[in-house]
């Protein structure tokens, strides 16, 4: 079993305050990941789980044992760094079996235990060279086989595939998915990538400034940000100052600048200014005067366009307003300077609090 829980996690610095005050449940065999800027505390998150940091507050529970004050060899835990932390005098062989001297593992049960993880990780002919020897994809396997060698509770994962090319992330990716899926071992990973959490993780946790904003699926955190941090940063998305004027049936009524527009009822509502959010995919753009799906509808001019093979991205000037919208490169409306109406549904339409 590895059922993380973290209960009113916090870290200070005289004066600066690293990690706000933090609560996460993470049930066995999840993958989650602790997605945000540099410097936002995901990092220190992490590095409290595994003890190679001490909380100011708060506890850090596996199961149901108190893990806080332990030292990180005695946590259950396996750990996977940016560097990877190979030792470049050790033989990929031995650097897998470092952690099971310590576990005293026999001759004999640390060398079949080696062989068969370097088998999971696809590499059984490589056992006997140097970290030098080999490339940066084989080193990050080499690592991660090294973390789960004396297999651990909790995984955790700190950027391991930041320093890798993106063809080569991409299949890491992919492979680190199928690697912690087979195993079923409870990992928490840190990336600043919102597209590789979104491939890997069961759920995401977006932090900022120390705080989480929200713990949600890919799918929930896209569609429905908590806050104008999270719609921002997971995803192209328009961001307008509003006003909110009330309800109107299941939708509410805000209005920017010349329009107003129907959106889906904020979270909650203490304040008449707001911001609406709009994703550009889910804007329709078409010739003025032609049928149009959707409530929200607004004139306005294409000022640019950039093709991108199989979307184009398109800005358009509607009442001194520019808005992003991607469209199909078929579409008869994309001309340069061209007048168009945009057009789309109240349900892709977010109120968000200032």
């Amino acid at each position: 079993m590895g059922r993380l829980s973290l209960s009113n996690i916090s870290k200070k610095y005289g004066d600066f305050t690293a990690l706000h005050p933090s609560n996460m449940e993470i049930a066995d065999g999840e993958f989650v990941s602790l997605l945000g800027p540099s410097g936002c505390g995901k990092t220190t998150l992490l590095r409290i789980i595994a003890g190679l940091i001490e909380p100011s507050s708060g506890t850090v529970k596996v199961d149901d044992t108190d893990i806080t004050t332990l030292p990180p060899q005695r946590r259950g835990v396996g750990m996977v760094f940016q560097d990877y932390a190979l030792f470049p005098h050790l033989t990929v062989s031995e650097n897998i079996g470092f952690g099971l001297k310590e576990h005293r593992y026999g001759r004999a049960e640390m060398d079949a235990r080696v062989t068969e993880l370097l088998q999971l990780i696809k590499l059984p002919d490589i056992g006997k060279r140097l970290p030098v020897e080999i490339s940066g994809g084989q080193q990050q396997r080499v690592a991660f086989a090294r973390a789960i060698a004396h297999t651990p509770q909790i995984l955790l994962m700190d950027e391991p595939l930041g320093a890798l090319d993106l063809k080569l992330r991409e299949a890491m990716q992919l492979e680190l998915r199928e690697l912690q899926r087979k195993l079923g071992i409870t990992t928490v990973y840190v990336t600043h990538d919102q597209s590789e959490a979104m491939y890997l993780s069961n759920r995401i946790a977006v932090i900022n400034n120390g705080q989480i904003e929200q713990v949600g699926t890919g799918r929930e955190i896209y569609e429905r940000p908590a806050s104008r941090f999270v719609a921002e940063f997971v995803g192209q998305i328009n961001i307008l100052p509003a006003e909110y004027l009330g309800e109107e049936g299941d939708f509410c009524v805000v209005r920017h600048q010349d329009f107003s527009l129907r959106a889906v009822m904020p979270r909650s509502k203490s304040q008449n200014d707001c911001y609406v959010a709009i994703r550009p995919h889910t804007i329709g753009i078409g010739v003025p005067d032609t049928p149009t799906q959707g409530r929200n509808r607004i004139e306005g001019r294409i000022i640019s366009q950039v093709f991108n093979g199989n979307v184009v991205h398109v800005q358009v000037e509607a009442a001194s307003t520019i808005i992003n919208v991607e469209a199909h490169p078929s579409n008869d409306a994309l001309a340069d300077g061209a007048p168009v109406t945009l057009h789309w549904e109240p349900s892709d339409t977010l109120v968000l609090e200032t």
